[in-house]
């Protein structure tokens, strides 16, 4: 068995604020020589380079959502067309949408004992595919531009980002929306868009938000993006027009209805062309990104992740 690398970002917020959950790690790891804590990235490329010519069979990312798009935009960019290693989440960020999605049990230290148990006793892993989103040579998951951008910009406000955080948020943008407040205003400011999925086009309208995913819940609770799931090899796509109309809708999204046609356009593919007049401000996993007005999403490839 060629072994697990372990990589972790040792200046990110949460493995400052618990240097001894690092540490932890560190000696939970089965073979030293497999641990890379990369703080920049070219140090990372340099960790999927050296995990690729020791031929590792799983690769354990301690972050959250930030922290393993990184990872795995360099391991895509390192390993090339060769055959890709497991990849376990370790569930150590403030947004674990991945972890949350595979339904990981334990904090970070657990969960990486849990692999490394399982591994030497079998060097089995269960897994479970999910396919990756490909965003201008960037990898991740989750895809938002509009007012997911803006609620992200909202959360991370916070000096302690989390899941209560998080909902306070959305209950924050909800309410300005009913009372038409200046926090609605900001948030939810369309742009003109074309929308191409697959060849058809939605035409142009102007979108307040859009999301596109390859895991079935975004969050809080809500399995939102649920249709992800159809086709391991297709996205879900959901773009909001109508702010009015949203609100009435959040019990529905909540209990993972489909959202009705004069809400939203939404719909699975694997290519996704966004078409705008200007700029726009897109996040992926978390990570914010600018785009000139065009921008393709698309998915694959697919990615063992151990759900042990």
């Amino acid at each position: 068995m060629a072994g697990i690398g372990l990589v972790s970002n040792p200046y990110s917020k949460k493995n400052r604020k618990y240097p001894d959950r690092l540490q932890k790690l560190i000696d939970c790891a089965p073979d030293k020589d497999l641990v890379r804590l990369p703080d920049s990235f070219e140090k990372m490329d340099a960790a999927m380079e050296h995990f690729k010519n020791s031929k590792v069979d799983v690769i354990a990312v301690n972050g959250g959502d930030g922290t393993v798009h990184v990872a795995l935009t360099s391991m895509m960019k390192i390993y090339g067309g060769e055959k890709l290693p497991k990849i376990a989440i370790l569930k150590g960020g403030t947004m674990n949408m991945t972890a949350t999605n595979l339904r990981l049990k334990g904090n970070t230290v657990d969960i990486f004992k849990r692999v490394v148990k399982a591994y030497k006793d079998s060097g089995e892993l269960k897994t479970k595919q999910i396919s990756l989103l490909k965003v201008n040579e960037r990898y991740g998951f989750i895809f938002g531009s509009g007012a997911v951008c803006t609620f992200m910009d909202l959360y991370h406000r916070s000096s302690n980002p989390s899941p209560l955080v998080a909902a306070k948020s959305v209950l924050a943008m909800a309410g300005s929306m009913i009372v038409h407040g200046k926090l609605a205003k900001e948030f939810f400011t369309p742009t003109w868009q074309e929308i191409n999925v697959d060849g058809f086009s939605f035409g142009r309208a102007p979108y307040l938000a859009f999301l596109i995913t390859t895991l079935p819940s975004v969050g809080l609770g809500m399995d939102l993006t649920f249709r992800a799931k159809i086709d391991l090899m297709k996205a879900q796509l959901i773009a909001f027009r109508d702010k009015a109309k949203i609100v009435p809708q959040v019990a529905r999204v909540w209990l993972g209805r489909a959202l009705p046609p004069d809400v939203a356009d939404d719909t699975v593919g694997s290519r996704f062309f966004i078409n705008g007049d200007k700029s726009f401000r897109y996040t992926l996993d978390g990570d914010m990104y600018s785009s000139s007005g065009k921008l393709v999403v698309e998915t694959g490839p697919l990615l063992d992740l151990v759900t042990e």
